[in-house]
This record gives C-alpha cells, structure tokens and sequence, in this order.
C-alpha cells in the first residue's frame, strides 16, 4: 500500500490569507474574541471531521478530550504563575493537546472494540460517566466553580503577553493552521489510506493483515490531541474552565455543526465553527428562541442537504463550472432572496409568538429586525406571515427549475 505524497499547492496558501489577514485590520478587540471562539472550534470541529470523514467513527463524547485539555491548560498556567516556570502560555494548548491523547489512552481502547453505532453509544457513556464523576473529583475539576487562570500571568515569549484579544486570536489562528496542516499530512501517510479503507470495508482491511482496532485507536489518539488543542485555547480565551464543558451538550452541540457544515472537510468545519459561535454569540443576543432556529436549521440541512453545507457549495461550483451558464447564478441570487424574505418572514412569527406566549414583553411594541412593531397588531401578523409564505413560494418555485436547469436528478430519490 503507497500513500499518496505530501503536497504543498497554491491553494494551501488560502488558509493561511484567511486566518492571518483579520491581525492585519483594524478590529475591536470583541471581534478579535470572536474570532478566537471560532478558531478553538474550528480545531474541535476538525478533530470530529477526522474520525467521521476518515474512519467513519462517529462521536458523541469529543467534548470529553476538549475539555480534559482546557483544565489541562489551567492548571498547567496556574503553576507556571505560581511556581513561575519558564513555559509560555502561547505553547499551552500543546501540552492540552498532549494530556488529552493521554486520557484517549485510557479511553480509546474500550470505545475502538466496535465501529459504527456502538462507538457512537460507548463514547457517549464515557462521556456522561466524566461529566458526573467531575463534582466529586475537586482537587482537578475544581467543583462547581471550576478554575480560574490568567493568561497574562506567564513569561512573556515572542513579544506575546496575551494582554489584549489580538494577540489571542492570533495564537488561536497559529494553532488553526497547524491542526489544517495535521490533517493534510495524516491523509498523506499510510494511516490515512488505512483509515480510509477501515471505513469503507473493515473486513477486506482486517483480511489483508491489519487489525481494524489498532487503526480506530490511532486515529481516536489524534482527534483527542486536537480536541485538547481546543479545549487549551478556549482556556487562553476564557480564562476559567468548568465542569459544563465536558458534559452531553457540548459534544452535541459540536457534533451538530460539524454535520451542518460538513464533517471531514476543512472548510465544513470552518463553515460549522461560523455557525456555531455566530449562533451562541450573535443569535443567543437576538433572540431567546435561538435554540430553536439551531434546531429548525439542522433538520432543514440534514434533510436536503445530508452532506452538509460545504458538501452542497462544492456541488454547487462544480456543477456551475461544468455547465458556464450565467443565467444559473442569476437564478441562485434570485433564490436567496426568497430564502432571506422567507426567513425573515418566518422568524417574525416565531418572536411573535413566542413573545405573546411566554409573556416577555415588556410593553405592546416588538423590535424585528430593528424596527418597532405593535405586537398585537394583526397587520402584524398577517404582512410576516404573507412575506414567509410568498417567499418560500417563490423559493421552491425557482428551486425547483433550478434543479431542472442543473440535471439534479437524484434529489428526489435522496
């Protein structure tokens, strides 16, 4: 078996533009935060794509590792303060990373036994068994109250001080390019053909003298290391690390956006660590319904478009190139601002409702979108509910021709 060679081309050169171009503007240091919340889950997303795009392991406990790595990092800080050791916070997540592959030692080789779903459910299990065993284990989880950590109480290295968000975001995106680089390197060994082939057909694998364990364990170590990446540069970010973040919730929460945005690739999980911060930061601040849109968003991508978001805009470019026709990309903006009426439309009626509903209003006017709106008012009502029918008519009408117009011929059958 020869594994493919290791090649550096021109569009490796993108990753490094995206990530690195933001330290060169001029952006407030809330913006620096958010990109470097994105970056860390940008790491753990990869992390779940490894296992899911490569072996066909699905897991329901990588917040274990995240989180066993971000108490890893504060601990580890807390005694470079104290005893002022010569380690810089900035190579932290290193030894997160490190101390989470430790504890994949100790928790690979029960969850390896079988593939598929009973992977799914062991992982799960070691998971919630953590979670519940933290607030009894003070003297490392820190009871209910985690542990606090400064990130400015370290050695200063390069020039890096870790005082301000820009300096974060920008050992977060270093990190971010290094766990892209990880990935290119792993499909380029022999590992990556072997996992590859113990996804697809085991037995064939186990025939031709490898053991299908040993390769799920090696690939469950790797994806552990960077979950304890992410988990040591959430640490950097935040500056306390709690018990929450090993539990079900926050593997759920990133294993659903890393099949929203599509599992295995990098650029699903950049387009799944958008989403996810966007959704917590910037829709948990708009709406108090913003659990249900995730939820809503989730059944709608799972449904027409399993492969994930960056799944359907690869699709989608390849089928456009193949075919050259300007009109189709018309015909696409056309569609989106369908989308967009339908969902303004729809997500009106939904704080509508859940406004009148839960009663938290605090008087008779509404802000949708920026604009006051007499909640009780059934012009209201009745203009959201005519902008939401209107455009998801006009959407599906478009959509359907587009699919015509791009020879979508399995859509139904999917």
């Amino acid at each position: 078996m020869t594994a493919p060679r290791f090649r550096l081309g021109w569009r490796v050169l993108i990753w490094p533009a995206l990530w690195l171009v933001p330290l060169a503007l001029p952006l407030p240091a809330t913006t620096f935060g958010l990109l470097a919340q994105a970056a860390a889950a940008f790491v753990l997303l990869l992390s779940l794509g490894l296992l899911w795009g490569r072996v066909g392991l699905l897991s329901f406990g990588q917040a274990l590792y995240s989180g066993l790595g971000a108490y890893a990092a504060a601990h580890a800080m807390n005694a470079v303060a104290r005893h002022h050791l010569p380690l810089p916070f900035a190579l932290v997540p290193l030894l997160a990373g490190g101390f989470a592959a430790a504890a994949a030692m100790l928790f690979g080789p029960i969850s390896v036994r079988r593939g598929g779903i009973a992977f799914a459910m062991i992982t799960l299990g070691i998971g919630v068994l953590v979670a519940q065993l933290a607030p009894m284990l003070q003297g490392f989880f820190g009871g209910e109250g985690g542990i606090a950590t400064d990130r400015t109480a370290g050695p200063v290295w390069l020039g890096l001080d870790l005082l301000s968000q820009r300096q974060v975001y920008g050992v977060s995106a270093a990190y971010a390019l290094l766990a892209i680089g990880c990935l290119r390197w792993i499909d380029s060994t022999r590992l990556g053909l072997l996992a590859r082939a113990v996804r697809d057909n085991p037995l064939r694998v186990a025939a031709g003298g490898y053991a299908p364990r040993g390769v799920r364990l090696r690939m469950v170590l790797l994806a552990a290391a960077l979950a304890g990446i992410a988990g040591g540069l959430q640490t950097l970010h935040f500056e306390q690390v709690s018990a929450s973040g090993l539990g079900l919730q926050q593997s759920g929460n990133a294993l659903l956006f890393s099949l929203a945005g599509g599992a295995g690739s990098a650029w699903g999980a950049l387009l799944g660590a958008g989403l996810m911060v966007g959704s917590e930061a910037a829709l948990a601040q708009w709406s108090r319904a913003w659990l249900l849109y995730v939820g809503l968003g989730f059944l709608a991508i799972v449904i027409r478009a399993p492969q994930g978001l960056a799944g359907v805009g690869s699709d989608l470019s390849r089928r456009l190139r193949d075919r050259g026709d300007p009109d189709l990309i018309w015909g696409l903006v056309a569609a989106l601002l369908c989308a967009v009426a339908a969902l303004i439309g729809g997500s009106s009626l939904v704080e509508l409702v859940y406004a009148r509903r839960q009663q938290l209003l605090a008087g008779p006017s509404l802000k949708l979108y920026g604009v006051a709106v007499a909640s009780a008012s059934p012009a209201v009502w009745a203009g959201a509910a005519l902008l939401a029918l209107t455009g998801a008519s006009l959407l599906a009408a478009i959509w359907q021709r587009l699919r015509r117009q791009l020879g979508d011929v399995d859509g139904d059958a999917a």
